[in-house]
């Protein structure tokens, strides 16, 4: 190239220049990784900041669930809530965090919540309603799918066994044709009245008789109605309640059989019997099944699984018992069934939680609480007592478990509810310490009329006056409300009325006291022995079992709902057992729902 005084200039490279470029790329590169170590520092935050709010959403959910199925209950309505299983990814440099949603409904080791308690008892008292029972069981084959399990047959037997004498029962097979146990494999039919089923000995003999009935044939359910009818006009005990309780699968097989079914209800009808009905899985033919049972009076009852015939079975038993003198029957409530949300969070803490017998727990690697707790209420009514509203939530359905991040709808049906008052007698100890008073007046009439020594009748009195002493004693303190130091008063009246039986053996055998005189005070003796075992039957109130992962947690609920109510409660733990004693409980109020869980 020629220059300026026609000289050539070679062309040379641009060092200078190639080094500015590649300085211009190192620092594009640095800034890119500057950039890069800036978000993935700030991707832990935001992925702990949206796990929060996972979690967060997953309790309101769980809430929202919870206070549908506790709401008003409307036929056949099914409430859904969608909950997250987790925690999608929040940038491209970071992962979802996955959750897994589970169901475990009537399983021996699902969380479950149950309650003890001695309902109304006086002496001389018996509201038991004795029954005339036919079980009607469907013996078809479509069973061997629908109850592969035989439940069915657990269920029936363990409705058996809370029968109590004078009850009878006796089992209807039916398929295609019905019949009774034992003439449904080719023996002798049992009746109402053959050994066994008339309640001796502990209707043993009946329960095995269920195990006879198979699952092969077609359904044929107003034969099974007809069978069940003939043996209670025939065979029935007039004094009784005539209760027949029928469970299906299926449907007739022919228009004639339906006919046949309402017409037997009719029949039922006609002669004061009531009818159950139990309708097991989809394919059971409900409008039939409601119609015979509204025809009698009784009750359709849905099964969506084998599972929660059990429970059926438990509500109807329910309708036929009552309390016992003395305080002799303990009244056994349950509820299972758990839906379990694990979420298994990479920056904030992972947690379970626990929609289970009505509330709402949450467990973590620090601990566990309870978010919602148990649908229960009290009510304090002065000097230590109170009353008391308990809802038991008892959840059924197909188990089921389902893992990702995204939301998971899950649908609820309350598909039965009941609802009862127990009143819990509070035995008045002024009342009871003039009764044993009287009693030691009454020993020492018959002394100074020359059935008993004057020794003897004083050796009796002493100890019939120390626990006249306990007794006063406890309702004084039982009025001040310090209802602890009278239970420990009234303990010590029942220890020394235990020493007062011994006693009166005593002088009994050395014939210092007529034999007579000796067992009329042993008898007035156990009869108030009873009654101030009625007030410590109160005084126990209500005691709850819960068997959870988060059993502690519970125990804390309890202690701090109690403790600002005013409530009087004691409690122990063992693993996930917890024990939580409700202690003077004047009234109780027992709601209970079977409710159905899914996923859609």
């Amino acid at each position: 190239m020629p220059g300026p005084q026609g000289t050539l200039v070679r062309l040379r490279r641009d060092e200078e220049g190639v080094a500015s470029t590649v300085a211009v790329m190192f620092a594009l590169i640095i800034a890119l990784l500057f950039i890069s170590a800036a978000i993935v520092a700030v991707a832990p935050v935001q992925q702990k900041d949206a796990e929060y709010a996972t979690s967060l959403a997953a309790q309101d959910a769980l809430a929202r669930l919870r206070a549908t199925i506790l709401g008003p209950v409307v036929p056949n309505l099914q409430y859904s809530a969608s909950v997250p299983l987790g925690t999608p990814a929040v940038s491209p440099f970071s992962s979802t965090s996955d959750g897994t949603l589970s169901f475990i409904g009537d399983d021996s080791a699902s969380t479950s919540l149950s309650f003890t308690f001695v309902p109304t008892f006086r002496q001389g008292q018996v509201t038991k309603i004795d029954q005339e029972v036919i079980i009607v069981m469907d013996s078809s084959g479509s069973m061997s799918w629908n109850d592969p399990g035989r439940l069915r047959i657990a269920g029936a037997k363990e409705y058996i066994g809370r029968l109590t004498c004078p009850d009878r029962v006796a089992i209807v097979d039916f398929d295609s044709v019905a019949r009774l146990t034992r003439a449904n494999v080719g023996g002798a039919a049992h009746h109402l009245y053959t050994e066994g089923h008339n309640c001796m000995p502990n209707f043993v003999e009946p329960q095995s008789d269920v195990d006879t009935i198979d699952q092969s044939g077609n359904t044929n359910i107003g034969a099974g109605i007809q069978v069940a009818n003939d043996e209670l006009i025939t065979n029935g005990n007039p004094r009784h309640a005539w209760v027949e309780i029928v469970l299906t699968d299926g449907q007739n097989n022919f228009a004639w059989q339906d006919a046949l079914a309402r017409s037997e209800a009719q029949r039922a009808r006609a002669n004061n019997i009531t009818i159950f009905t139990i309708g097991l899985s989809s394919q059971a033919d409900a409008g039939l099944l409601t119609e015979v049972a509204e025809t009698t009076g009784g009750t359709y009852y849905a099964a969506p699984t084998a599972a929660s015939i059990r429970w059926i079975y438990y509500e109807i038993s329910r309708r036929y018992q009552g309390a016992i003198v003395c305080g002799n029957l303990w009244t056994d409530e349950s509820a299972r069934g758990s839906l379990n949300l694990e979420l298994r969070n990479r920056q904030f803490p992972q947690q379970t939680f626990r929609f289970e017998s009505g509330g709402v727990s949450l467990e973590q690697v620090d601990g566990s609480a309870v978010r919602e707790g148990f649908p229960l209420s009290y009510t304090p009514k002065g000097g230590g007592a109170g009353s008391m509203y308990l809802t038991l939530v008892h959840l059924v359905g197909e188990p089921f478990s389902t893992s990702g991040a995204e939301y998971e709808f899950v649908s609820a049906r309350v598909l039965s509810e009941s609802v009862d008052d127990y009143p819990v007698t509070n035995v008045p100890l002024n009342g009871e310490a003039a009764a044993i008073a009287s009693m030691s007046a009454e020993v020492q009439y018959w002394a100074d009329q020359g059935a008993a020594t004057q020794p003897a009748a004083a050796a009796v009195r002493g100890l019939l006056d120390q626990a006249q002493a306990s007794t006063s004693w406890g309702y004084a303190n039982a009025s001040a409300g310090a209802l602890t130091y009278a239970k420990f008063n009234v303990d010590r009246a029942q220890a020394q009325l235990s020493a007062t039986i011994v006693e009166v053996d005593n002088q009994r055998n050395a014939r210092t006291m007529q034999n007579w005189l000796a067992q009329q005070t042993k008898d007035a003796i156990l009869s108030e022995s009873c009654r101030l075992g009625q007030w410590t039957n109160w005084y126990d109130g209500i005691t709850v079992t819960i068997v959870s992962p988060v059993a502690p947690a519970w125990v804390t609920w309890f202690n701090q709902t109690f403790r600002k109510l005013g409530g009087t409660i004691t409690f122990g733990l063992s693993g996930t057992t917890a024990v939580v004693t409700i202690h003077a409980i004047d009234q109780l109020t027992v709601a209970r729902r079977l409710v159905h869980v899914s996923v859609s």
